[in-house]
């Protein structure tokens, strides 16, 4: 019998590297929360990736109960934090990146909160990790390590500076995936074709789910789908319903192909504006009755994947349902504050479609609009703000419209174009919301519709004035 020669000066090397990558990088972590130049939720990772490159996939290996990855363009935030609270709920501890910092270094700052110099993560036995990594970020992930489940939600038009088309980007993970053994589980949003087809050739275990609710439907796609082609043979496809965006039952009539069973399943599903939702859940061994607090159809979606990643980890309808029913919105998304007598939602838009499915929720209120939309171009939103002429903001022609951010003059342009000409404007975020909620009448509602560092700057106003606690201080 042979035995391979270790190289013992090249591991302790590697040793030496991750202890010291662990030591710089808690020191930056600390520097940042003392300077209050944030919450320390990506700069530690950062620092550590420099020193040492493959310590993420280090810790990640000693998470004992398992890890999922979720991805997707939308609602991955949402998605992560309600399974995550399912998993809880069946007493296991489950760490993740409950800010939202979805690359590498998000992802690593938040294991090294948990993590000694040594390089130890020191976890129970049945403990787990639901992370949320973006679309680029997963395939960088994947080549360190390898989860128990990697969770898709969809895949729309979103940054496309950054990402390009989506079909580049179903590209980039069908190309990641094939790497992967037969040990990770993919799910999969069924309802969405170019997500859908990422299991098509795939040799691991996959799972669907969907939206089964004719009376959720459209009788077509909307105009800001991104993806109504076959992935096999581009021929358009076509749709028995439709419910948002491109996500429906859909089928190639030229090669036959059509929407996957789904084996988690909505249906019954009753929109209750921003209180939320009502729906069945339907597991492949029960259904539940699920009571959710985050609004909106897209919602009903994040829960569904929610409950089929879940269900792969053999939880059952009762505490899926409870979980389910426990999740608070996330920061900035669908988050109330009360204020001098009024309320304000925030709520993130970052693309048409996602744009269009709050503005389709705000059509459901009856009281008078009063809206604020901060739009932003930095690098976390889109250096490309053309995607705004995408979005129905003719929805608000009636309402009481202020505009704000970095790219106010552009939001102007639309609105106006839209038939909801801005009543004022102001690129100073902290302004802007101030004139718009001082138009709303007391016991008033004002909808804030922000880009995702248009959010965080106003949360960072809240957060200064009191109002809420800034995003970080969550993270578990």
């Amino acid at each position: 019998m042979s035995y391979e020669k270790v190289d013992v000066s090249r591991v302790r090397f590697a040793h030496l590297r991750r202890i010291l990558a662990i030591l710089a990088a808690k020191a930056a972590g600390a520097a940042s929360r003392r300077l209050q130049r944030g919450g320390g939720t990506a700069l530690p990772g950062l620092v550590a990736e420099h020193v040492a490159p493959t310590l993420l996939g280090f810790l990640l290996d000693q998470v004992p109960g398992g890890t999922i990855f979720v991805t997707g363009t939308n609602g991955k935030t949402t998605t992560a934090a309600l399974l995550r609270n399912i998993l809880a709920n069946g007493d296991r501890s489950v760490l993740h990146n409950a800010t939202g910092s979805n690359l590498t270094r998000g992802v690593l700052s938040m294991l090294l909160l948990h993590t000694t110099w040594r390089g130890e993560l020191g976890l129970a036995p049945a403990s787990m990790a639901v992370l949320e990594l973006d679309e680029a970020a997963i395939v960088q992930a994947l080549r360190q390590h390898w989860p128990s489940c990697i969770l898709v939600t969809n895949l729309f038009r979103d940054q496309l500076d950054r990402y390009g088309e989506v079909q580049t980007i179903a590209a980039g993970l069908r190309t990641a995936f094939s790497h992967l053994d037969s040990g990770t589980a993919l799910i999969l949003n069924g309802d969405d074709p170019l997500v859908a087809s990422l299991g098509d050739s795939y040799s691991g275990p996959v799972h669907y789910f969907g939206l089964d609710d004719p009376g959720m439907a459209r009788d077509d796609i909307e105009l800001a789908a991104d993806s109504h082609y076959c992935p096999h043979d581009a021929t358009p496809l076509t749709y028995a319903r439709a419910y948002y965006g491109h996500l429906g039952d859909y089928a190639c009539e030229q090669c036959g192909w059509q929407r996957p069973e789904r084996e988690v399943r909505a249906t019954e599903v009753a929109l209750e504006g921003f209180a939320g939702a009502e729906f069945t859940v339907s597991l492949p061994a029960a259904s539940q009755r699920v009571h959710l607090r985050v609004p909106g159809l897209y919602n009903v979606y994040n829960a569904l994947a929610a409950a089929a990643a879940a269900g792969h980890f053999g939880a059952t309808s009762e505490s899926i349902a409870q979980g389910l029913d426990d999740t608070n919105p996330a920061f900035g998304r669908a988050e109330v504050i009360e204020v001098g007598g009024r309320r304000a939602w925030l709520l993130l838009i970052k693309n048409p479609v996602g744009a269009n499915q709050v503005l389709r929720l705000l059509a459901t209120e009856d009281e008078p609009l009063h809206v604020l939309v901060l739009l932003q171009d930095r690098a976390a939103d889109g250096h490309d703000v053309s995607w705004i002429w995408d979005v129905d903001f003719e929805r608000l022609a009636s309402a009481s419209v202020i505009a704000g951010g970095r790219r106010a003059e552009d939001m102007t342009v639309r609105l106006k174009y839209a038939g909801a000409e801005p009543s004022a404007v102001s690129q100073e975020i902290a302004s802007a919301f101030d004139r718009a909620l001082a138009d709303v009448p007391s016991g008033g509602t004002l909808y804030v519709l922000a880009t995702y560092t248009g959010m965080l700057e106003m949360r960072r106003v809240w957060s200064k004035r009191g109002l809420v606690r800034r995003y970080w201080e969550d993270q578990t």
